[in-house]
């Protein structure tokens, strides 16, 4: 489970591969704590891209719509499985 550690920049250069290691491999988020409250997180690249990837997702209107009106016909249980082929179908008539 992902955790999520304070250190300090001392501490960080002390065991910069150590801390690196637990970020990219069990998604810790390091917060290196500094002077002036100028702290700065360090999480993974993967980590990184997903959030940037849900930023984008969520930046427009239209798209926040969408997103809410797919989850509410999932829970409504109102939604098709389509096989790979009735998806080539459907995108064929559109095109």
């Amino acid at each position: 489970m992902p955790t999520i550690k304070a250190t300090t920049t001392r501490d960080i250069r002390k065991n910069f591969k150590q801390y690196a290691d637990d970020v990219a491999d069990y998604d810790d988020a390091v917060i290196v704590t500094r002077p002036d409250n100028k702290n700065v997180v360090m999480i993974s690249e993967a980590e990184y891209n997903s959030w940037q990837e849900t930023n984008y997702l969520l930046k427009t209107d239209a798209n926040r719509k969408a997103i809410r009106e797919s989850l509410s016909q999932l829970d409504d249980n109102n939604s098709k499985v389509l096989t790979p082929e009735d998806w080539a179908k459907m995108v064929s008539q559109h095109e």
